[in-house]
């Protein structure tokens, strides 16, 4: 079994910035829709910004180990339903290092191929990622061939997007795009 002391600090600040970056980019891709949306605009204006849940702009991480397996079969594209889970994982500003401890269950469904990778390390910064234990989630699952990203909202709101060190890549093979809702829970 894979421990959180396999990741080191520099790989943890770079997932930080990978991971703000991939944030930053879904943010704008939502306002871009808004815009040629206007009744939108008012609700992700309020929404969006990852400082409106707690009002100072503090950042916790969410990192643990993450398994996403099939319930198909096939290797061409079909309907597909994702059974996501992690345990351990970890939320607080110095996860993984020091964190609460919680377990995360979800599931996607979309097209892909039959998806089966039963252990890849993600992070993520989300505020005030304490209250996330026990919120429904929804959530956007995007895997293809050595990448695997993960989107976590509450309603329309984009909390985090997890992603995973590089060196991961190698681990992650099919494809999946789809959509689906999940929780943290406590370990």
């Amino acid at each position: 079994m894979t421990s959180f002391q396999d990741i080191k600090p520099e790989q943890i600040d770079v997932l930080k910035k990978q991971s703000q970056a991939a944030f930053d980019a879904q943010t704008k891709r939502v306002q871009q829709l808004a815009s040629a949306k206007p009744a939108l605009q008012e609700v992700l204006h309020q929404n969006v910004h990852p400082q409106s849940l707690c009002g100072c702009g503090c950042q916790q991480n969410i990192c643990g180990y993450f398994s996403f397996e099939s319930c198909g079969g096939g290797c061409y594209p079909q309907t597909e339903t994702i059974q996501i889970t992690a345990s351990p994982a970890d939320i607080g500003p110095n996860a993984p290092q020091q964190g609460t401890a919680v377990r995360f269950v979800g599931q996607a469904t979309g097209i892909g191929t039959n998806i089966n990778i039963p252990t890849i390390y993600l992070q993520g910064t989300v505020p005030d990622a304490e209250n996330l234990i026990g919120v429904p989630l929804s959530l956007q699952l995007s895997i293809s061939p050595g990448s695997l990203t993960l989107y976590l909202s509450e309603g329309p709101r984009l909390l985090a997007v997890l992603v995973h060190p590089s060196q991961y890549g190698g681990n992650i093979s099919g494809q999946f795009s789809g959509t689906g809702t999940g929780f943290f829970q406590p370990a």
